[in-house]
């Protein structure tokens, strides 16, 4: 009953917005370790395009009238530390709106925190819900804050931890301290994960998987397995584990230059699941070519690198390339096969504004010969299909200003250009203007 007690005041206390560093956080220098973290966010999205020339439009093109969208979303972040290196997190949430028509017709993303569709009308979904267990190795020690997901612990530096559970793969893979939240950083989902990894993801875009993570002062490895989609973009996760699942590996190593951090990671993964291939469909005589007609269970390779530097006190740099083998279906993720993109991010740009932040990224997307054939054949891939194409590699440029108004709320403005827009130099280039309101407790 005690215990339960205690649960029930975090819970009041929270949601009376108290303690937004967690509700027994410490304000002095000492570090205190806490049982429970309890965190809000709020996102709404607003973005617009206006009209843009295009030759022709197919069935999944981006129209090329104006549309103005918006998205919304809202999550609870709930963890709990019951037993010693024992942590349970659960997230509610609610989301809604839509993309561009439909989330067709660009290959990167503009809208990144809602490029998962799951339902346009407002959705309760628990986004995550995992199990985790620490085994320390002794040594050295570090303090981990409070955070979303994280609850405050001092922890061995030396140190093994299991994850269990639902949850999202970039949550702890291909990571960067300045592109890889579309809440608080640059938007198009280019600059907040490597497109060229098709991540195992439902239309919310999480999975269920288990993964191991070992954890050096210099470096660390992670290696997760995780179910996929029966089908693409597909809600439903395929049970036959034998022959459908997503093995992810990624290297990070750590380091300094003049008193500067850096990291850099290295990433793996083979998606194994019922996929189609462009070069079965190509060679079927439909036309125009299905995709979904050659369906049987085989495997995706691809590779990422994930750079990040601190370049002054006040200045980052980033930059991610990706490439997969292009042969199968694009199936979870976006029609990408190989990408780079690259970028910097300014704090405080102005006299007084320690909080504020700009950002500036590029991106640039392609396509393996045979899938450019299938598209170019007419044939459609789960968010792309113009009809015909005029191959060109898909460009984004990407300019972002955070104004922080206070400790909980930002506002941005941000401008995305979009070059040969779903890789086709006969429609575009687009211009998108978007907005974003973002509390986060």
């Amino acid at each position: 009953m005690r215990s339960l007690r205690k649960v029930l005041l975090f819970f009041i206390l929270g949601g009376l917005g108290l303690g937004s560093h967690g509700v027994w956080a410490d304000d002095t220098d000492t570090f205190t370790p806490q049982e429970f973290s309890l965190h809000f966010q709020a996102t709404l999205l607003p973005d617009y395009h206006g009209s843009f020339p295009a030759q022709y439009s197919g069935p999944f093109s981006l129209k090329n009238t104006p549309e103005l969208n918006a998205s919304f979303t809202t999550t609870l972040f709930a963890g709990w530390n019951p037993w010693a290196g024992g942590f349970l997190y659960a997230d509610p949430e609610v989301s809604t709106g839509s993309g561009f028509s439909g989330v067709d017709g660009l290959a990167d993303l503009p809208n990144g925190e809602i490029s998962k569709v799951g339902s346009p009308d407002p959705t309760p979904n628990l986004a995550r819900i995992y199990v985790q267990q620490v085994f320390g190795f002794g040594g050295d020690t570090e303090n981990i804050d409070d955070d979303q997901n994280q609850v405050a612990a001092k922890q061995d530096i030396s140190r093994l931890t299991l994850t269990l559970g639902k949850f999202s793969l970039n949550d702890f893979f291909d990571n960067n301290a300045y592109a890889h939240d579309a809440r608080t950083q640059f938007i198009n989902l280019g600059l907040v994960d490597n497109l060229a990894w098709d991540y195992a993801a439902d239309t919310h875009g999480y999975t269920w998987g288990a993964m191991a993570e070992f954890n050096q002062k210099d470096w660390a490895f992670r290696f997760c397995g995780a179910m996929m989609s029966t089908v693409a973009n597909g809600p439903l996760y395929d049970a036959n584990l034998s022959q459908a699942r997503a093995d992810n590996a990624e290297l990070e190593w750590r380091y300094s230059l003049d008193s500067h951090p850096g990291r850099v990671r290295l990433l793996a993964y083979i998606n194994h699941a019922r996929m189609g291939s462009y070069a079965d469909a190509l060679a079927s005589g439909v036309a125009p070519p299905v995709i979904t007609q050659s369906a049987a269970y085989r495997e995706k390779v691809g590779f990422g690198l994930n750079f990040e530097q601190e370049l002054a006190a006040n200045l980052g740099g980033f930059l991610r390339l990706g490439w997969n083998d292009g042969q199968t279906e694009s199936f979870e993720l976006t029609a990408v096969d190989e990408t780079a993109s690259l970028g910097a991010v300014l704090k405080n740009p102005f006299a007084g504004r320690p909080d504020d932040q700009v950002g500036l990224g590029f991106i640039i997307s392609g396509l393996s010969s045979v899938h450019e054939a299938y598209l170019a054949a007419g044939g459609t891939d789960f968010l792309l299909g113009d009809g015909a194409l005029d191959y060109g590699p898909e460009r984004v440029a990407e300019l972002y200003y955070l104004f922080k108004v206070n400790q909980p709320l930002a506002l941005t403005l941000d401008l995305q250009g979009v070059n040969n827009p779903a890789y086709n130099q006969a429609r575009g280039p687009v211009g998108i203007v978007s907005g974003r309101i973002h509390v986060e407790l």
